[in-house]
């Protein structure tokens, strides 16, 4: 990694790796990285609200630092729920879980996170609610559809799947205004030109996006019935999808 001030994770120069550096520094480049990040986790919160019900069973799959699971202890409800969050990162975990102790969390709410590779979880438990925020751009099609698979499975009938995806334009100016636009988005954050095109480097061959349209066909193959997006912004979604 090259030397600059602001230890940045974008001016990583090999594949992009969500390893301890990336950890150390996560929440702070997220909101370098992802327009409305706040935001996002708050809505996904929000949304979160009408599948807690009492003895709810919450997955967050690609928890990095429980950022999002945090959200949840701070909701205005008095409901009994257990999340477990799951994330191959030692150190992203170790993290979640000092930063969990911090929180003064309702006698009802139990989380637990755990260092799992979540397409080597052979099986879910039934739960209500499955959440990802930025997790399936970086799976192969292959295993976005063998994770589908298994959150379909394991869902209870009533429940529902909440992702925060990044995708592809199927139109080729939209796709260029939104990179530029995005890249005026990273500019302002104070991320210097060289990180950026460091950072796109490193992602190359680690990021896999899909159209929206690809997304909805992979949700419905694996027994999805509904798709709504309740934020947009450049080429990045927040989407809810349910069985039923």
């Amino acid at each position: 990694m090259l030397k600059n001030k602001s230890k940045d994770l974008s001016i990583v120069e090999n594949t992009w790796k969500f390893d301890d550096n990336v950890a150390n520094l996560f929440d702070k480049h997220v909101r370098q990285s992802i327009p409305h990040y706040d935001e996002l986790q708050n809505y996904l919160a929000s949304i979160a609200e009408w599948y807690l019900k009492d003895n709810s069973l919450i997955y967050d799959l690609g928890c990095s630092t429980g950022e999002t699971a945090i959200k949840l202890t701070k909701l205005s409800i008095d409901t009994k729920f257990s999340l477990f969050g799951y994330d191959q990162n030692k150190k992203m975990i170790e993290l979640a879980k000092k930063k969990i102790k911090k929180i003064k969390k309702k006698g009802k709410i139990s989380i637990q996170f755990k260092k799992k590779d979540i397409l080597k979880v052979k099986k879910f438990k039934k739960a209500n609610l499955f959440y990802s925020v930025l997790l399936f751009p970086f799976l192969e099609f292959k295993e976005k559809n063998l994770l589908l698979r298994k959150i379909s499975s394991s869902l209870e009938h009533d429940g529902a799947l909440i992702c925060v995806d990044k995708i592809r334009s199927t139109n080729s100016n939209f796709e260029d205004i939104f990179n530029q636009l995005y890249i005026d988005f990273k500019v302002r954050q104070k991320l210097s030109h060289e990180e950026i095109i460091k950072k796109a480097k490193s992602l190359r061959s680690s990021m896999y996006l899909m159209s929206e349209k690809q997304i909805i066909d992979l949700l419905k193959k694996n027994g999805f019935k509904n798709f709504e997006i309740f934020f947009r912004c450049f080429n990045f979604i927040g989407y809810i999808a349910t069985k039923n």
